[in-house]
């Protein structure tokens, strides 16, 4: 199965809107709650720091979807090699809210929305991931 130009084009900027939202969802429904919580002293300052790195991150990969969607005329090695770099990079910024998660969960009931967004958005960005991955790979090579 290979895809051709419009529809591949189509899938990238869906994956980037994708991206995109996971990153506005951690900072609306997450941010607020750790900040909370760092204010009572039960976590790390810190804490907030590494989710802003997660969404910069995100906001960087999606650009660079958005970018490869709008740029990419044929498959050739670099579009590919960046399909990988960039699904890659969105699958581990996953694991680590599911491991963000994880610690949250048991926070008690302050952090319960918080926690639920995190675990959305972890699904979200492994399962993106892994379809950018592999939209690199069934691009067609006759455009």
């Amino acid at each position: 199965m290979h895809l051709n130009y419009p529809a591949y084009r189509r899938m990238l900027f869906i994956y980037g809107a994708i991206v995109v939202a996971v990153a506005l969802a951690l900072a609306v429904g997450v941010l607020g709650a750790v900040k909370e919580e760092a204010a009572l002293g039960a976590t790390s300052e810190r804490a907030v720091t590494a989710f802003w790195v997660n969404i910069a991150m995100s906001l960087l990969a999606a650009g660079t979807l958005f970018v490869v969607a709008s740029q990419s005329k044929k498959r050739a090695w670099i579009s590919t090699s960046a399909h990988v770099v960039v699904g890659l990079i969105v699958m581990f910024l996953g694991l680590a809210l599911a491991d963000a998660a994880s610690a949250y969960q048991s926070h008690g009931l302050s952090m319960k929305t918080a926690t639920t967004v995190l675990y959305v958005c972890a699904a979200a960005d492994l399962l993106t991931g892994a379809l950018i991955v592999t939209t690199g790979f069934l691009r067609s090579k006759k455009e």
